[in-house]
Parts: C-alpha cells; structure tokens; sequence
C-alpha cells in the first residue's frame, strides 16, 4: 500500500472532520454508546486501505481526546507499522502526547498489545525533535555545523536518530536529506562533516573505510557521495560494495553491472581510479562484475 495520493487526502481530512462534527453531536445528545459505530460503518464503507488506515488514525484521536483514551490507543498502536508514512508519524505524535499525561496506562497498552517495550520515540521531547529539525532544514554546511555543535551534539544519538526518521515519516520529499543527517551521525561529526564539504575527503574516508571492514561508514560516504555531491558511479559502487558485503548477498546482476558501465562514462579519473583501487580492497570474487565493469583504459 502506497501513500494516499493528495486528492485521496483532502478527501479524507474532510471526512473526518465530518465524522468528528457528527460525532461530538452524538455525544451532545446523550448517545456516547453509538459513536464507535458511526467510525467503525464509515470505515468498513472505504474502498482501499490507505483511506481506511487515514480515518482509522482520525478515530483514534478522537477516541484519546474524548476520553477514551484505551480505545483510541489500541487503535493507534494496530496501526504502527502502516505502510502510509503519514499515519506512521501521527501515530507516534498520539503516542507520545498521551504518554505524557497517561504513561502508565500507554506502556500497559502498547505492552498488551506488541509484548515489547516502548520505542525509543515515545519519549521524545518536543524541544529535542525541533532541534533536529532545525539542524536538518540549515540553509548551510555552515549554518548546520553551529545549529550541531549549539544543541544537537547534547541529544543522544538514538534520539537524534528516532526524530529523523519521524520528521522523513511525515514528509517524504525531505528523506534524502535525512540519509545525509543520518551518515553524519555515522561518521561522526567530524568526519562527516568533512565529507559534507569536500568530494575528495569523503572518498578518503570511504577508502579507509573499506581498508577497516566498516561497512556502515562506506554505506555513509556512498550517501554523501551520491546526494550532496553528486557522484554517481563513486558513490553507486561504494553502496553497493557496502550493501554486498555487508548483508551476505554477494550476487550482481548483469542490470547492475550494466548500470556501473554506464555510470563510469561520466566519471572523472580519479573516481575511477578510487572505485578500483577499493574494489581491489575488497577483494572479494563476487565484486570482480563491478571492478570489469570498469573500462581498463579508464582505470589508469
């Protein structure tokens, strides 16, 4: 199920806008007992999941803001793992709102109904999740590493981590950017800030990371290489390098190679020359289809 496209959206927000109109009407008029019933038909009556999942997610904080609290957070937590990004935010949002006034009754509940603890984002303090967007949306590297070094850098990691993959949860457009924060937060401040500024200096540091085995720092300059500066064989082959070795799946496809042939048309020397000397590095057979892929007489 993909994200409901914006239409679908639209539809939806005024549906429940409705529904809440009438439910609080309900309510008004002594029938707090048939509530359930005027959410539960108007979501049965929706033809896809994503429009039922998005008026699911409007119930459940109509149910936690009216005073059932317990229902509205079943609801919510069933819908955790909702492949809309959007319902996956808000869900959090609920969450961690009613954690604050109720967190007995919210880790009682998402204990009953997961059999695990809490996540890490539960907890999340607002001022903390705004510090880190301000981190992510600084209008420079500059800017950035002050906004970092001001108040970021007290945050604990997992918790810098959580308010990322929350703010890319409820904008989409804004997950690249995310995976850059995201590598800086893997190469540590530093470093990745050193990549950030400078192509040369990440694949350095994406050499050395193959020279040590560290296959999440080379997955992380692969993304600043790809994303901030733009290289796409260098950073192509470092990820999949990293992405290969890494998980155990050590097969290249003939499209993949293919697609590294392509690439390298447009790289400069030196990037191929990187690449090669890495693969090398690597020296693992199943990487040769990469390193092949690699014209001889663009190597030298």
């Amino acid at each position: 199920m993909a994200d409901v496209p914006a239409a679908g959206r639209d539809a939806m927000r005024s549906l429940a806008a409705s529904l809440g109109d009438r439910a609080n009407e309900m309510a008004a008029a002594g029938l707090v007992a048939d509530v359930p019933a005027l959410w539960e038909d108007a979501i049965a009556g929706l033809q896809d999941d994503g429009s039922r999942a998005l008026i699911t997610l409007a119930y459940a904080w109509y149910q936690a803001l009216h005073g059932e609290v317990e229902h509205g957070l079943r609801l919510a937590v069933r819908l955790r793992d909702c492949p809309v990004s959007s319902v996956r935010a808000q869900i959090r949002v609920l969450v961690r709102n009613r954690m604050r006034v109720e967190p007995d009754l919210v880790g009682q509940t998402w204990l009953a109904l997961t059999e695990t603890g809490l996540p890490s984002w539960a907890s999340l303090s607002d001022r903390d999740i705004d510090a880190v967007g301000e981190w992510l949306t600084a209008a420079s590297w500059e800017e950035s590493r002050a906004i970092y070094d001001a108040g970021v850098s007290g945050i604990r990691s997992q918790d810098i981590d959580a308010a990322l993959e929350e703010i890319a949860l409820g904008d989409p457009r804004l997950r690249a950017p995310v995976a850059v924060h995201r590598a800086v937060l893997v190469l540590g401040a530093d470093v990745g800030y050193g990549c950030l500024s400078d192509a040369r200096e990440a694949a350095r540091v994406a050499g050395n990371a193959v020279l040590a085995g560290d296959w999440n720092a080379l997955r992380a300059c692969a993304t600043i290489e790809l994303t901030v500066h733009g290289l796409g064989f260098l950073g192509g082959v470092h990820g999949v390098a990293a992405e290969l070795v890494a998980g155990g799946d050590l097969a290249i496809s003939p499209l993949m190679s293919e697609r590294i042939a392509v690439l390298a048309r447009d790289a400069a020397p030196w990037e191929l020359a990187q690449a090669a000397s890495d693969l090398a590095v690597v020296g693992d057979g199943s990487l040769v289809a990469l390193l092949a892929a690699i014209p001889d007489s663009l190597q030298r």
